[in-house]
């Protein structure tokens, strides 16, 4: 079961993932993203650095959410990609679409400088 757990810092929102994003997984994370993107936070760090596998379908709702972030003039950063995902995203053909940060530091300073 993936847990999440989220706070707030300088105008973002870090959800560090723990778990697979399996189908259950990915309905969690739908949900937690949903939730960020009505109450207009939309600046989000993902923190995968403790998430071993990611399905098809946890790649789609990736990539849904992101484009619903931009959409209110937000964006989504990744962190802590382990090599197995970096291959599931050159597979799929997304690599660039995401931006990935070695660490929600270099992530939230990114956010803070394209401010």
């Amino acid at each position: 079961m993936l847990k999440i757990e989220s706070y707030e810092q300088n105008g973002c929102t870090v959800m560090r993932l723990d778990g697979d994003i399996d189908e259950d997984g990915m309905n969690v994370l739908r949900l937690s993203l949903m939730e960020c993107i009505q109450a207009q936070r939309c600046n989000v760090v993902v923190n995968l650095a403790s998430v071993k596998f990611v399905s098809y379908m946890g790649v789609g709702v990736l990539v849904e959410r992101l484009r619903q972030l931009r959409a209110c003039n937000g964006d989504l950063k990744l962190t802590g990609v382990n090599l197995y995902t970096e291959r599931l995203f050159r597979m799929v053909g997304i690599t660039n679409v995401f931006e990935t940060y070695s660490t929600e530091a270099q992530a939230l300073k990114a956010f803070a400088e394209a401010a």
